[in-house]
């Protein structure tokens, strides 16, 4: 027998493996009424954890596994031979049938070439000799060829996975994940990671592995709803949705950084659209130092300081009373306030210095009442025995409820905080500010002021739970977004996955990584990189590059996957030059197909141009894209892929090649394309592109 058919007969034997794995879960579900009836709570638990691996093992049984390795250890007799699958899967005795790609062995595949190897289990390195390393191409529970190979990253292995459609790549990234994106996948759960990736170097795919990653090595210790992936908005969150179950992992939280100021509050909030701020950062006259300003850290300096003037009225200039008497001073009350500061705990926020200083002055109270209500008698020779008891019951129990109140000043609405912030510092444009935040309408530059607030002023909540956070398109923030984030979730660390070239919100965005290394983590973050394209064919690679020069970077690497060449098509009669590209992206079997403009106005204009029920036109309000052919603005592109893309106009008088913002635009544009691209162009090209 040749080893093709050794190979297809344990792929078979494999299948019915998992059959009888699935036969075994669904009488373990038909079980749990009689081994759980008197407790609801635990059978509802154990179905779901039932339904949940039949599901997966559904999935992936016509395709159980990508990629076999034979391993032996030192000093072992035995070969481990593993077959690595998307997910793995055990037998009812136990036993693997199928390893799953984030168990420590498996990075063997991912690192190492034939020959002596080593991977690493709880800090203890395993190592040994690998004498194969084989990758399968299964379709519909039959193998169709696998290769063997005896380097770490093969352009061969390579082609079939890159030239997927793009509705097909998230999915099969796990089989070819490179030695370079292994690293990053498997980090340490305890390292701040900031990831510097080209267009096309799979950032996204890399952060939603290692949150799988991260949960499958931490699942003893850590739930999944302790891992939180935060995205640039709904639309591009709503992409990404369903990857992580299809990696075996649920209950990770998804949000954009609006959607997460809001939960944090909890309140129904507006965010306001970007795209009058895009204008002016696109016009001539843009006024960025001042848009920059409010997520800069002087910025927060400035809440820092109002901050202080608040802590001073905490407590009102007046001595705390009981039915018109005095329990304590004023003096007194502000003695015990300011030595919580000394205490060795450290009080992070000031509802939790607030209710130390409640706390500690009750028991004042309660082990001096006796003292306390001798000294109300004695200034007080008409008091009546019936006030004098009721003073006393109170004392007894402290006067918490009294003291609540007494402190009512350190439980402001932080809104409402925040206007008081606005209104007493008075920075640019504040009136308009006031007014938008008083009906609850946020701009994006007021989320980490309002994070922030809520935290030192209330603290984590629920957040003090997340354990580490992945935010995916971060080179749009400034350092104030990631300092909120720090603080709001201190127990948490942070993998903060961005391209410095695709920072279209410069009102907003950060000049360098090393700004956040040094002033939001202190040092406690390493900057990895990411510096090949494994997204578009080496022809569109090459012409994007063209772009980078202007924008001081360093050009992507391209991984070698030929294409057809990029297309330029000067603009004749539009309309039907436009429609004669589009049927031939459909000829060719193209299923995502976007036509990418400038802004959203360009966008708008070209959809009323077209007018056709087959185009869909996204802008900002959508949170789904679902396929086909659609009209999408620039900044609205970044962080997604099509199959195909063609560039509206790329003229020199609509980009200008001297703006920074022109330039980022046009990259973005370029790099979203999987396998062709097509700009139309006016009159002159961009001179950038010839």
């Amino acid at each position: 027998m040749n080893e093709l058919k050794i190979e297809r007969a344990h792929l078979s034997k494999t299948i019915i493996d998992y059959n009888q794995v699935l036969d075994y879960y669904k009488l373990k579900i038909n079980s749990l009424g009689s081994n759980y009836r008197d407790n609801a709570f635990l059978f509802a638990r154990m179905h779901y954890m039932y339904e949940n691996k039949i599901r997966i093992i559904n999935k992936t049984i016509l395709k159980p596994y990508f990629a076999r390795i034979d391993f032996l250890e030192n000093g072992e007799e035995e070969m481990q031979v593993c077959y690595i699958g998307k997910v793995g899967v055990s037998d009812c005795d136990d036993e693997i049938i199928t390893v799953d790609w984030r168990a420590p062995i498996a990075s063997v595949y991912y690192d190492s070439n034939i020959g002596g190897a080593s991977y690493i289990v709880e800090d203890n390195i395993i190592n040994g000799n690998l004498s194969l390393k084989r990758q399968y191409e299964i379709e519909n529970g039959i193998l169709q060829h696998y290769t063997d190979v005896d380097s770490v990253s093969n352009d061969d292995i390579l082609k079939p996975y890159l030239m997927a459609s793009a509705d097909n790549r998230l999915k099969n990234i796990v089989a070819s994940i490179q030695g370079e994106q292994n690293k990053i996948i498997r980090e340490k759960l305890y390292k701040n990671l900031i990831v510097q990736g080209v267009a096309g170097s799979g950032k996204t795919t890399v952060a939603l592995h290692r949150i799988a990653y991260l949960v499958y090595n931490h699942m003893k210790t850590i739930n999944p709803n302790q891992y939180l992936v935060v995205g640039p908005n709904k639309f591009f969150v709503n992409y990404i949705s369903g990857i992580l179950p299809d990696l075996d992992v649920e209950n990770v939280g998804q949000m954009t950084y609006f959607e997460l100021c809001a939960s944090f509050l909890k309140e129904n909030l507006i965010l306001l659209s970007d795209e009058d701020k895009l204008k002016e950062q696109l016009s001539e006259y843009s006024n960025e130092n001042d848009l920059n300003y409010k997520l800069s850290l002087r910025y927060k300096k400035a809440i820092d300081e109002y901050l202080l003037l608040f802590n001073s009225k905490i407590i009102e200039n007046k001595d705390f009373e009981i039915m018109g008497y005095q329990i304590l001073s004023y003096q007194q009350i502000k003695k015990i306030y300011d030595e919580i500061e000394n205490e060795y705990l450290n009080y992070n926020n000031f509802y939790a210095k607030v209710q130390r200083a409640i706390l500690l002055i009750s028991k004042y109270i309660m082990q001096n009442s006796g003292h306390i209500l001798a000294k109300i008698k004695q200034k007080n020779s008409s008091i009546s025995l019936t006030d004098i008891k009721k003073i006393e019951q109170k004392l007894l129990s402290g006067c918490r409820v009294e003291l609540k109140t007494y402190f009512k000043n350190s439980r402001p609405n932080v809104l409402k905080f925040y206007i008081e912030f606005l209104k007493h510092n008075k920075f640019n444009n504040w009136e308009k500010n006031v007014f938008n935040i008083t009906k609850k309408c946020v701009e994006f530059e007021d989320l980490a002021p309002l994070i922030y607030l809520q935290y030192k002023i209330y603290g984590s909540g629920t957040f003090e739970e997340m354990r580490h956070v992945v935010i995916d398109e971060a080179q749009d923030y400034g350092d104030f977004n990631f300092l909120a984030l720090k603080e709001m979730m201190p127990s948490a660390t942070f993998s903060i996955f961005g391209d410095l070239a695709q920072s279209i919100y410069e009102y907003r965005s950060i000049d360098s990584w090393q700004s956040v290394v040094d002033n939001v983590f202190y040092n406690n973050c390493d900057i990895l990189y990411l510096l090949k394209s494994y997204r578009t064919t080496t022809e569109i690679m090459n012409e994007a590059n063209k772009v980078t020069k202007y924008l001081d970077l360093d050009p992507a690497i391209p991984v070698i996957r030929h294409g057809v060449d990029v297309k330029y098509l000067k603009i004749d009669k539009y309309r039907e030059q436009l429609i004669k590209v589009i049927d031939n992206y459909l000829e060719n079997k193209y299923k995502t197909i976007a036509i990418i403009c400038k802004d959203e106005e360009e966008a708008k204009s070209l959809n009323e141009l077209l007018a056709s029920d087959n185009i869909n036109l996204i802008t900002d309000k959508d949170t789904m894209y679902n396929g086909g052919i659609c009209i999408i603005p620039s900044y609205l592109a970044k962080g997604l892929e099509f199959d195909a893309v063609i560039i509206s106009n790329a003229s020199s008088i609509v980009y200008n090649i001297n703006k920074v913002i022109d330039m980022k635009l046009l990259y973005v544009s370029m790099t979203r394309a999987l396998h062709e691209l097509t700009i139309l162009y006016e009159n002159d090209l961009l001179q950038a592109l010839k």
